[in-house]
This record gives structure tokens, sequence and C-alpha cells, in this order.
């Protein structure tokens, strides 16, 4: 294995790496012989398969932990974690099966974790990767709005290219079974106080890299970010979403003054929205405020 020069052979540290893979026996080998260059152990979860992805793997020397029914993406990074927090590893690269991410830039993805950091993000962005336009604004809103769940800024919050340090390994506990784990892990870790950093990498977008349609894909993973962000920052959420309504409120009331000033007729609907939009506007910043303290008394 090849290890990278930051390291001292004395203090070489332990590094493992996990791919969670669904149908991807046409690439998993390759994916697994070439990633082995860099890691002590690779460990592929195979969730649920109905192919030949896990012999393969095993063939190609990987470690293989079966879920026997797909489970989700996010269920195999939880059960990459766990296998990880059993094992005498510092560091864990996570990388996918479908052979769009390059083993050979694991080196550099790895060298923040000797400078301190916990969390490591391989940014597309960053990397200048040719990506299609309908994907880079699915990218941009998706990272927009993880934003505002961790409040960290990060370029490419959905990459699943990632390396965590010991002390990562030991501090995140998952609960995202789908692909918005990404989002989530963000948020955890900078709530747990990691230090989170990114670095360039480039994708290589394979025809048959994906079985998800990208649209459907990236609106359910927007669907997840939008329903953590109520969980967790409720003040936030119900409060701007009550704040537009009242704002909403107003301006129907004001509206509805406006014809009775000006000899107008019967403003009976704009009233009855006005004070509708007034009533749920309040309730829903209250209802943010309650949920606040309710949050902070649980964390």
């Amino acid at each position: 294995m090849q290890q990278s020069s930051q390291f001292s052979n004395q203090n070489r540290p332990r590094i493992a790496a996990g791919i969670p893979a669904f149908n991807e026996d046409k690439y998993i080998g390759t994916v697994v012989l070439k990633t082995r260059q860099y890691v002590d152990e690779v460990i592929v979860v195979d969730d649920g398969s109905s192919d030949q992805t896990a012999d393969v793997a095993k063939l190609a020397g990987a470690t293989v932990i079966r879920h026997e029914q797909n489970r989700g993406y996010g269920a195999s990074i939880q059960t990459l974690l766990a296998e990880a927090k059993k094992k005498d590893l510092n560091i864990l690269v996570l990388l996918d099966a479908d052979a769009q991410h390059n083993p050979d830039e694991i080196p550099n993805l790895i060298k923040p974790i000797s400078e301190g950091f916990d969390l490591v993000i391989g940014s597309r962005v960053l990397g200048g990767t040719d990506v299609p336009r309908y994907r880079r604004i699915g990218q941009r809103v998706i990272s927009y709005f993880s934003h505002i769940l961790s409040e960290q800024k990060v370029s490419d919050s959905e990459s699943g290219f990632r390396v965590f340090s010991r002390k990562a390994i030991d501090s995140l506990e998952l609960r995202e079974n789908g692909m918005a784990v990404g989002a989530e892990t963000i948020a955890k870790a900078a709530e747990k106080g990691l230090k989170i950093t990114e670095r360039p990498i480039f994708i290589r977008y394979t025809e048959d890299g994906s079985t998800l349609n990208p649209v459907v894909h990236g609106f359910g993973v927007l669907r997840r970010i939008i329903a953590m962000i109520s969980e967790r920052r409720p003040l936030f959420f119900f409060g701007l979403g009550g704040i537009i309504l009242i704002t909403l409120g107003l301006l129907a009331g004001l509206g509805a003054l406006g014809i009775v000033f000006r000899g107008g007729g019967a403003v009976t609907g704009y009233a009855l929205v006005s004070i509708l939009l007034l009533i749920i506007g309040v309730f829903s910043v209250f209802t943010g405020i309650i949920l606040d303290v309710v949050t902070r008394r649980r964390g």
C-alpha cells in the first residue's frame, strides 16, 4: 500500500476505504483493486444487490458486509461507520462504487487529516468537473439548503468522496437512510465541533453510473434536507415561514383598505385572506419559538 508522505512510517495511520454498492458488479472489482493501493483495507457494503457485486468485491480483495435487503445509501454509510468504530482505524475514506471517483485522489483527500481536520469533502465544484447544467443547478440548490441546515459553507455537500478522522468516526451518529445522509453528516459534524474542509476532485460521469433519475433524486434529497431543517432549526424554519405569511397578510389587508378608501365594492374576500394569513403566520412563529426551546433542551 502506498502511504502519503505527511505521515512517518513509525506513526503510519491505519486507513480503510468504505464503498457502498448496489448492483455494481460491472465496476466494483476495478474500484476495489485501485483503492487497495492507498489503504490497508477495503470494506464494501453490498446493499441487497441482485447481481454479483459481493462475489466480485471479494475476489478483488475487499471485506464484504451484506445487507439482505436494499436499505439505502445512507444505511450503507451507517454500516460502514459502525464497522470503522469496531476496528483500529485512524482514517476512513468513503467513495462510490460506480467508478466515478478516482482512487488516485485518495492521498490528496487524506492529507488534511494530518493537519487537524476531521471531515474532508471532495468537491466537484472546486475540481472544475464538467457537470451537466441541470445537475449544477441542482447541486447549488441542495448546497444552499445544506448550508442553512448546518451553517457550514460547503460547495459540494452531496459529494460521496469524503474522509473521516478517528474523532469523526467515533462522534458521528447518523440516521438518514437515503441520499440526504451527505447533508446530515455535515450538520452533525458541525454540531460536534469537528473541523471540516474541502479538496478538489474530478468526477468521471458514466452513462450507467446511477440507476436513479437525477431530477427525482434531487427533489428527494431536497425534501429530506428541508425536513431536517424543520427538526434541527425550527425557529428559522417556522419563524421565517411565519414572517412571510404575516407579511402577505398585511399586504392583503392594505390592499383591502386601499379598495375601501377608493370607494370600491366589497372587500370581504381580501379581509378574510388577510386575517387567515395573519393567524397562520403568528401561529407558525410561536410554533418555531416553542420547538426551538424544546430542541435546545434536548441538546
